[in-house]
């Protein structure tokens, strides 16, 4: 194998520095270490796959119908992408086309699995189903569906399944699990590489360091603020699920001795500081109107999930029809409203224009442009945005098909600000809890942690090509790995 990704969902530096990775550390401290910034609009995996960002491919992770009306989604796979296979081409095809081998496994929003020279076992999530026990849709070829069964595979793993469906509120019992699905990637993905034979790895440790650090990093975080000895047994389980990963990172490169190895991620982990209203700023500046009954259906929502037990809340958003409801909301006056921001996950959201091609808005699409450079203008002005480092900048001009999924306005938030309308105030000061870290209290709804914009990538016992030094975005990757097979 001449390249090998080992991808960590969610993992950011400071992960390899607690003492528990000694071999990862290694890795890191002999390699090169390229400072990436995400925007955390467009998709880092997706960036990784096709080395495009979201302004030309539309791989947004809130997603607009464009269909005239506010209908939004959080679901996302390659094939939404305008002229994927053609204009797009995913790593995979590249390699595949100029006669090297694949084997790729977990990577998000690829599903089905695509036919490919190697091997391919899609992630789940993206458009795919979000399960444990692997599918044959999942799989290329069918025939190695019995190869993860063997293995115990474990497609994944989120807070739903982990606590409302097994009830691990324990928190040695949730981190030994995160342990098993790595233990059981790592075995199948070694396993087929040797089978297939591949010239080409891309593994994915997906939710497993994201979940930790989202449990984890605001606990650490909040004793050190208080003062407080932070929930010993959360660390203990923590640091023995960390000391097992370092293990599995160590087999990979024993078993692959001269592969070069790519440690990435697709963005950081940060705990919550402040909440950021956009559409509060929006009003302020007079390009929004806010609408009483959305906002009210809106704090009505916010009250029903802190009293509807855990288990009955997840199985009602399970539902088509409530999903799609909740995600095309509104709290503002979408008849009237020049521009907004549609929040809906943790992560950060950008401002739209509201004309009448996309959204059924007041804006026709000759203004967009003006209004957009307004709305920037606007923003870099504002005092209070500027005492919090909040800052606009119009998105890079793209005619792809994909760059009307992507925001007008890109907000660029400092790491620990959360995009969110819980309040408001434009600026609301996120206050830690007073108690050490309970992981039952997150069955509660109220998020401790979030995405922040430092994704990791290490060229580990190498450097980074010198063609692609200029990208500060996950393109970097995808770009990289071409070079290293085409010299």
């Amino acid at each position: 194998m001449k390249v090998l990704v080992v991808g960590m969902d969610g993992a950011h530096a400071d992960v390899f520095d607690r003492g528990w990775t000694p071999f990862t550390r290694s890795l890191v401290e002999t390699g090169e270490v390229h400072p990436l910034k995400e925007d955390l609009v467009s998709r880092g995996w997706s960036e990784v796959i096709t080395g495009e960002h979201a302004e030309r491919t539309g791989a947004v992770y809130d997603r607009p119908g464009l269909d005239g009306s506010n209908r939004w989604s959080l679901r996302f796979k390659l094939a939404d992408i305008p002229g994927v296979g053609e204009r797009v081409k995913p790593l995979w095809q590249v390699l595949n086309e100029e006669g090297w081998t694949v084997g790729v496994m977990n990577v998000p929003t690829a599903f089905p699995a695509p036919e490919v020279n190697g091997f391919f076992v899609s992630g789940g999530g993206g458009g795919g189903p979000v399960l444990q026990d692997p599918l044959p849709e999942l799989c290329h070829p069918r025939s190695i569906l019995s190869d993860l069964k063997r293995h115990g595979y474990i497609v994944d793993e989120r807070l739903n399944s982990l606590l409302a469906d097994k009830g691990l509120y324990r928190a040695g019992e949730l981190f030994g699990r995160l342990s098993t699905m790595n233990e059981a990637r790592t075995d199948a993905f070694v396993d087929l590489a040797k089978q297939f034979q591949i010239d080409f790895g891309f593994v994915v440790f997906k939710s497993s360091s994201n979940l930790a650090e989202f449990l984890l990093l605001p606990e650490l975080d909040r004793a050190a603020l208080r003062g407080d000895e932070p929930n010993g047994e959360l660390v203990a389980a923590a640091e023995e699920y960390y000391r097992h990963f370092d293990g599995l990172v160590r087999r990979l490169r024993e078993t692959f001795p001269d592969t070069q190895i790519l440690l990435v991620s697709d963005h950081g982990m940060a705990s919550r500081r402040w909440s950021v209203n956009p559409n509060s700023l929006l009003q302020e500046l007079g390009f929004l109107h806010a609408s009483a009954g959305g906002q009210a259906k809106a704090e009505l929502v916010r009250r029903v999930k802190k009293l509807v037990p855990y288990r009955l809340r997840l199985a009602i958003r399970g539902q088509a029809k409530v999903k799609a409801a909740y995600e095309s909301m509104s709290s503002y006056d979408v008849a009237t409203s020049r521009a907004f921001s549609k929040v809906i996950g943790d992560w950060n959201h950008g401002i739209y224009i509201n004309d009448v091609a996309r959204f059924g808005g007041p804006v026709s699409v000759e203004d967009i442009d003006r209004l957009a450079e307004q709305i920037v203008d606007g923003v870099n002005r504002h005092s209070e945005a500027q005492h919090h480092g909040l800052t606009a900048r119009l998105r890079n001009v793209s005619r792809h098909e994909g760059a009307a999924h992507f925001p007008d306005v890109v907000l660029d938030v400092p790491d620990g600000y959360m995009t969110s309308e819980e309040h408001s105030e434009t600026f609301h000061r996120f206050d830690p809890p007073g108690a050490a870290f309970d992981i039952s209290s997150v069955t509660r709804g109220r998020l401790l942690c979030g995405k922040s914009s430092a994704a990791l990538a290490v060229c580990a016992g190498g450097t980074w090509d010198t063609g692609v030094r200029d990208r500060h975005d996950l393109t970097l990757v995808y770009h990289h790995i071409l070079e290293q097979f085409r010299t």
